[in-house]
């Protein structure tokens, strides 16, 4: 089969939700040293169910409609969440259809990764994202915001998770995390999860509801420090 016959079958077999039929395709017909990118984009682990102790994601789709309309309507949510957030379409068949692109889409095409956030159970909870991936780089931007009311330790144990599946299932080397200045206690929370402060990045956005420029904190965290014996602790007791 022709490569580009062969990449346009993969494809179709992803738009159909058939992951691991779209991956062994590929794998089988491509010479993996020389389309490791490609197979490493096509692998089912974009799209897995995780889960661990108190906690779960699922990549956000179609299905997830009415959470994603029921969070988006608490704007100190979304505010907190992502003070840019784009709003979203009227239609529910253009939300779908936009939410769908978004699941079905590779990582080279969207530079993020969506979840919904969920407990033990499979009650949805909040949202999670990965953004700016650069496959080069090995790096990308987290944003994590989970409702009120949610199960104690569950935002925590989303950002433990997360850590496992970016530094040891997807093998990334660094994960960032921006924090508005005027968030003290996102900051103090970021950091005691291992983030260092990187650096302020001085009048750098600018606030949707003071319509004022504000400082964001630049954080970074490494492997080593996401797996540091405190946070093994947490993950043992979260995770388990």
């Amino acid at each position: 089969m022709p490569q580009t016959e062969l990449i346009a079958k993969a494809r179709a077999l992803r738009l159909d939700r058939k992951h691991e039929a779209a991956f062994e395709l590929l794998s089988a017909n491509l010479e993996s040293a020389k389309y490791q990118n490609l197979l490493f984009e096509n692998h089912p682990i974009w799209w897995s169910e995780i889960k661990a102790g108190i906690c779960q994601f699922t990549r956000r789709s179609s299905s997830d409609i009415d959470f994603v309309r029921q969070i988006w309507a608490q704007q100190d949510f979304i505010y907190s969440f992502h003070r840019h957030a784009n709003d979203l379409p009227n239609d529910n068949k253009k939300l779908a259809q936009l939410l769908d692109k978004e699941y079905l889409a590779l990582v080279s095409e969207s530079n993020a990764i969506h979840w919904i956030v969920k407990d033990r159970i499979g009650k949805p909870w909040g949202l999670l994202s990965i953004t700016g991936i650069s496959l080069r780089h090995k790096r990308a931007e987290v944003l994590l915001g989970v409702l009120d009311g949610a199960p104690r330790g569950l935002s925590t144990a989303a950002m433990l998770m997360l850590f496992q599946f970016y530094f040891k299932a997807i093998k990334f080397n660094k994960l960032l995390s921006f924090v508005y200045e005027d968030n003290p206690y996102s900051l103090k929370s970021t950091l005691h999860l291992g983030f260092k402060e990187e650096g302020r990045l001085i009048k750098h956005v600018i606030d949707p509801r003071s319509n004022q420029y504000v400082n964001l904190i630049q954080t970074g965290l490494l492997k080593e420090d996401a797996f540091s014996e405190s946070n093994k602790r947490l993950m043992k007791r979260l995770l388990s």
